[in-house]
């Protein structure tokens, strides 16, 4: 478009352009495929602007996919003309696929295409966790791919530590908190808190620095403060129904953040610190809300806003009313902040006694707690403020001990024990190792990607006269899946018509849809937050996701009622989030909409229910294959 004026006068011109190649290629190809999935990559090639002829075809693929049958040398194609391929595609890795096409013609007319499609495994990743003893003088610890024997070696990751005593895996712990896919409230604040600290613990391990560490920080910060309501607290998953123990934790974390001058808005903050202020002048029941009152005690008290006679009166009136040792901590660490010692070691020492002495406290739901997280959670804290450094060593191996034992931990307990770990690295320097036969002094801590392993194994030997303890941990997807079964929840899924009717989604018919219904009961009386995963097959995608509520079932009557906290409606999965009171209702179904949209054959993963606090509670539905076939 032009415009052109004078003093006197005024006029514009228009002309429409055609922007485009001259040979126009579209492509239709699955969003995401898993290893041994077959379908068809569909190319509708038109010749609008490009001269007319053959052209030759070169369709080539990476490691991920490959091509199955003969692809045509050359198409003829005629000025105006188009014409249709169907390549048969196979996923043969985890990975990221690509696919390249060139068409060329013989006057030099060139035309070039990209297509990416992502190959991800076909079960959820698993942590798994062992501790292996090293022997003095000469005990040694071979970490190669065998490992990683029944897993998917792409995207698969180990990591090693070695220390005196039952090492806590820094690496490991952060590769855990970092793959672990979802993002609640609680869980977003646990992956970023140890990361204010990682240079820290990166001295003390060996670890090399993570140069987007800042980045991935501050984008925790704007994520949780999304959540942040108008009166200052935190919600789990929206910025509504917040929790004052969960408001401590996230207010803590920005605490701390702006120590460490990352950019947390001042009116974010003071809002929250003066939430905790006005929930403590009404929260006075300790027996049910003993947790969260130490917790906001401390972060005022770490902010300079908390009263110290609160803190006194609770550590010698009241002390034996907190049943939690994390809470007996929280109120030592803020008398330590305010500079009253003696107060701060008898109450952090009365919190270690209480926290050994506990039998049988698997979780403490409101402030997402265990044995473990309290453990660690006390060491933080006591090595912060230094008030009882004769018993952090006995904390240490207390903490050792409960971890030892556990095959999986909870974003709290990650978070906390690698907090923890920053307490018990000094004196490793006396430590030392061969590392591939070189020597190696300290202790030690390294992450791999399973290929480099492959090529590189590495083995660690003690050099020393003491026994030292190496924890490895493995996070990858395994090669069959997960039996179905599991301890605590069953999970059942099946498939149905828009209009009720059962479905037999192992035969699908393109572009038809199908409702996915998962019904979950759960185990216990006991409160609990749980999450459901239902990763999707490549065949299938997510038509309608509006079947969670029950204001939303117009026309779906046949289904009863759905509910959950939380939804998400990914390309490649469904997920729904669940709060379960004390002696609440055992019985969750949820439902959505697929339609039927890419043919082939495609594995179909399972249905998954995770306690997210108490994760050895946790069910899986079966799994198995699944085809779409075009309509008749």
């Amino acid at each position: 478009m032009a415009v052109a004026w004078s003093g006197g006068s005024i006029g514009n011109a228009v002309s429409d352009v055609v922007v485009r190649e001259p040979v126009v290629v579209t492509a239709s190809l699955p969003k995401f495929l898993a290893p041994g999935d077959a379908t068809r990559l569909r190319l509708d090639i038109a010749n609008t602007d490009g001269p007319a002829g053959q052209y030759a075809v070169e369709l080539t693929t990476n490691g991920a996919l490959a091509m199955q049958g003969n692809v045509p040398a050359g198409l003829d194609l005629a000025s105006g003309a188009s014409r249709s391929l169907n390549i048969p595609i196979t996923a043969t890795e985890v990975g990221d696929g690509a696919i390249k096409l060139r068409l060329t013609h013989a006057d030099g007319t060139s035309i070039e295409h990209e297509l990416a499609v992502l190959v991800r495994p076909a079960a959820l990743p698993e942590t798994i966790q062992m501790t292996v003893e090293l022997a003095p003088n000469g005990g040694s610890l071979r970490v190669d791919d065998a490992l990683l024997q029944s897993s998917v070696l792409p995207g698969a990751a180990v990591s090693v530590a070695v220390s005196r005593g039952v090492a806590i895996d820094v690496a490991g712990l952060l590769m855990t908190l970092d793959r672990y896919p979802y993002g609640c409230t609680e869980q977003t604040t646990s992956r970023a808190l140890p990361l204010l600290y990682v240079n820290e613990l990166s001295a003390a391990t060996g670890l090399a620095e993570d140069p987007e560490l800042r980045a991935r920080v501050q984008k925790a910060i704007t994520r949780v403060l999304s959540n942040q309501s108008s009166s200052g607290g935190f919600g789990l998953w929206q910025p509504w129904n917040d929790e004052l123990w969960l408001s401590a934790y996230v207010t803590d974390f920005l605490t701390r953040a702006r120590e460490k001058n990352y950019d947390v808005p001042r009116q974010a903050i003071v809002r929250a610190l003066d939430n905790l202020q006005n929930q403590l002048a009404y929260q006075t029941d300790i027996a049910v809300h003993g947790n969260s009152i130490a917790y906001s005690l401390y972060v005022l008290a770490r902010n300079r806003k908390a009263s110290l006679s609160d803190l006194k009166y609770y550590s010698e009136s009241r002390l034996e009313a907190f049943t939690s040792p994390m809470a007996r901590a929280h109120l030592a660490a803020g008398l330590g902040l305010y500079g009253d010692t003696e107060r701060a070691s008898r109450t952090f020492t009365a919190a270690y006694r209480q926290s050994s002495s506990l039998d049988g406290i698997t979780n403490r739901y409101a402030s997402y707690g265990s044995r473990l997280r309290d453990g660690a959670a006390i060491l933080a804290l006591a090595a912060e403020t230094k008030a009882v450094s004769n018993l952090l060593p006995d904390m240490a191996r207390h903490v050792a001990s409960l971890a030892e034992s556990r095959r999986y931990t909870s974003t709290q307990e990650q978070a906390w024990m690698l907090l923890a770990a920053r307490a018990i690295s000094a004196g490793s320097d006396t430590i030392q190792l061969g590392v591939n036969g070189a020597a190696h002094s300290g202790g030690y801590s390294a992450r791999f990607e399973g290929s480099e392993l492959v090529a590189k194994p590495v083995t660690v030997t003690n050099r020393g006269t003491a026994p030292l303890q190496a924890t490895v941990t493995t996070v990858a997807a395994p090669v069959e899946p997960t039996q179905a079964g599991g301890e605590g929840f069953t999970i059942e899924r099946s498939y149905f018509t828009l209009d009720g009717k059962p479905a037999n989604i192992a035969s699908a018919v393109q572009n038809e849809r199908y409702v996915a219904v998962i019904k979950v009961r759960h185990q216990s009386s006991q409160a609990s937050r749980f999450i459901v995963t239902d990763l999707l097959p490549a065949g299938l995608e997510i038509d309608n996701p509006k079947l969670i509520g029950s204001a939303d079932l117009s026309g779906f009557e046949w289904l009863g009622k759905t509910s959950a906290a939380h939804s998400e409606f990914r390309t490649d999965r469904f997920v729904a989030a669940f709060t379960k009171e004390q002696n609440g209702p055992n019985f969750y179904q949820m439902a959505y909409v697929v339609r039927a949209v890419s043919p082939g054959v495609f594995s179909h993963p399972a249905a998954a229910v995770d306690d997210m606090y108490r994760p050895q509670l946790s069910a899986r539905s079966a799994a198995g294959w699944m085809e779409v076939r075009a309509p008749n």
